[in-house]
């Protein structure tokens, strides 16, 4: 055999052995993303390397011409290894860094058409139907091992803490050995020049894969630490996330805003911002928070909108985040109401107690003035302990019967006192799972204000809904000023009107423990409604 020849075909022998060491090197190595898939394709190329030789160095195999099949060996092999490529090639970057086994066979079908062609080439029954099948899967082939090398240099370019080289090593691997063997049976004729291309495409391969793991430190580095983190940051977040373009159009959601949203993904990610948060995003930019009606009932967020621009800076759209700030503005508000209404009664109380005190001194002044003031301060003192309880006070859910609660507040208020006629409504079932004290809260404040403020009578209601339960409480008394309403719906005390107490706030913030609803009718008295929903209705939706 010609001296070259063999020169060629020793080197295109060391090859398969360099990709059968780090295969080696990278089975020995722990866990690592791509790491099973990298071994195999490191092992199927480097028996592509090592076959040929062997059949070269063989007396009775010709290594040029028409009879000299072993041309197309290489070929078969790198086709082979293609998939675990493509595999290494989703799994190192992150792209799928699980996939199912049924996927995984559905995908490798199309390989036994390799095989089922090599078969029937040896036994001279192909067909050019079968040809045309080839060609297919050939092009499918094909299409994977340019796919994994995109990954690779697209993950590389995207990301700062990866080499580019590593990507373009790694594809030289990939796509480099075949553009060259694929030579050895189509441009080559002679037994030098067949080898030398079968040397040369075993090389790239074996240099693609050992620069790539010493120099570019191949399983030391985490590439695919920028397409998991950028998950991370959607996925867990307790935010709200959407993407929107600049037609306000809003484009993806992540799973806490599709939870938020009732799971509704596809009718969200078909909807403008406005239509889905009341704002475009351009008020969601100026605003301080927006209220959002979600699963969990009426929630405040912290709206973000950061702009997002391609590479030539043209403003392509933007991302929004919510975040959750109903806890600190129910905070601030209570701070905020609490430091005006006790500041403000607490004054007035304790004048009335100083004026008639100097009054004693003087001459027998009557006492109840005192003893009013003296309840009135106890009574706003009772109020601040119970909403400190439900607001700040976590708590965990229980069963409650809404009728048997809403008749124990009943007998802790003085109805005897008054000839308002007080009834319940029975219903057919009120029981729900919720905040006891949250509950207690909104109907001592509902039903307080209704027999002081009703005429002659108060009538307590229930509707069961199959979430929840409507609580109404009506009297005809006089009705609400309009002016305290307001500062519920503004959410502070007005700095020159001044409500009489904290009940109405007390039922606002219990309502909001709740996650509930709260609405007013005052065309013809007072009609309280209030939405209890049923948490372990809620736990129990799938």
């Amino acid at each position: 055999m010609v001296p070259s020849v063999d020169a060629f075909l020793t080197l295109g022998l060391l090859c398969g052995g360099v990709l059968y060491w780090f295969g080696y090197r990278a089975y020995r190595l722990s866990n690592r993303l791509g790491r099973r898939s990298f071994v195999a394709f490191t092992t199927i190329l480097g028996t592509g390397c090592v076959v040929p030789a062997l059949v070269g160095f063989a007396p009775t195999f010709q290594l040029a011409g028409a009879d000299a099949t072993w041309t197309q060996l290489p070929v078969m092999f790198w086709l082979l290894s293609t998939f675990p490529w493509f595999v290494f090639a989703l799994r190192y970057t992150g792209t799928r860094t699980s996939i199912p086994t049924h996927v995984l066979a559905l995908a490798a079908l199309p390989y036994l058409a390799i095989f089922l062609e090599l078969f029937l080439s040896i036994a001279g029954l192909g067909s050019d139907l079968f040809s045309a099948v080839g060609s297919v899967v050939f092009l499918y082939i094909i299409s994977l091992a340019i796919a994994g090398t995109y990954l690779l240099l697209q993950n590389a370019y995207s990301y700062d803490h990866v080499p580019l080289g590593q990507g373009s090593t790694l594809g030289l691997t990939a796509i480099g050995s075949l553009m060259i063997w694929n030579l050895i049976s189509t441009q080559i004729t002679s037994a030098t020049a067949g080898a030398g291309a079968y040397a040369a495409g075993a090389t790239a391969a074996a240099a693609g894969v050992a620069v790539a793991w010493h120099r570019y430190d191949l399983f030391e580095s985490t590439p695919s630490i920028g397409t998991l983190g950028e998950r991370a940051l959607t996925r867990e977040t307790d935010d709200l996330m959407f993407v929107i373009d600049d037609d306000d159009r809003v484009i993806e959601i992540n799973e806490t805003a599709a939870q938020a949203l009732s799971g509704a993904r596809t009718s969200a990610t078909e909807s403008s911002v406005e239509n889905l948060l009341g704002k475009d995003s351009d008020r969601l930019r100026a605003a301080e928070t927006v209220t959002v009606q979600t699963a969990d009932g009426t929630r405040q967020y912290d709206p973000q909108v950061s702009t997002v621009s391609d590479h030539y800076d043209n403003d392509i759209g933007a991302t929004l985040s919510l975040r959750d700030v109903t806890e600190r503005e129910l905070r601030e508000q209570r701070l905020a109401v609490l430091n005006r209404v006790l500041r403000h009664n607490l004054r007035n109380e304790v004048d009335v107690v100083k004026s008639h005190a100097e009054l004693l001194d003087e001459r027998d002044a009557p006492v109840a003035p005192i003893i009013d003031a003296a309840d009135t301060i106890a009574s706003l003192g009772h109020q601040a302990h119970r909403i400190d309880q439900y607001v700040s006070q976590s708590t965990d859910d229980v069963t409650v019967d809404l009728e048997a609660l809403a008749r124990s507040v009943l007998g802790t208020l003085d109805v005897d006192e008054t000839d308002v006629l007080i009834s319940v409504e029975s219903p057919s079932e009120a029981t729900l799972t919720t905040n006891r004290r949250a509950v207690v809260g909104a109907l001592e404040s509902a039903l307080d204000n209704a027999v002081e403020y009703a005429e002659t009578s108060v009538t307590v209601s229930f509707d069961p809904q199959p979430d929840g339960c409507v609580v109404r409480v009506s009297d005809d008394g006089p009705g609400i000023p309009d002016w305290e309403l307001a500062s519920l719906d503004a959410g502070t005390e007005s700095q020159l009107q001044h409500s009489t107490g904290l009940g109405l706030w007390q039922l606002k913030w219990a309502v909001t423990a709740l996650n509930g609803d709260l609405s007013f009718d005052i065309e013809d008295g007072t009609t309280v409604e209030i939405f209890v929903p049923d948490r372990g209705a809620e736990r129990a939706t799938p």
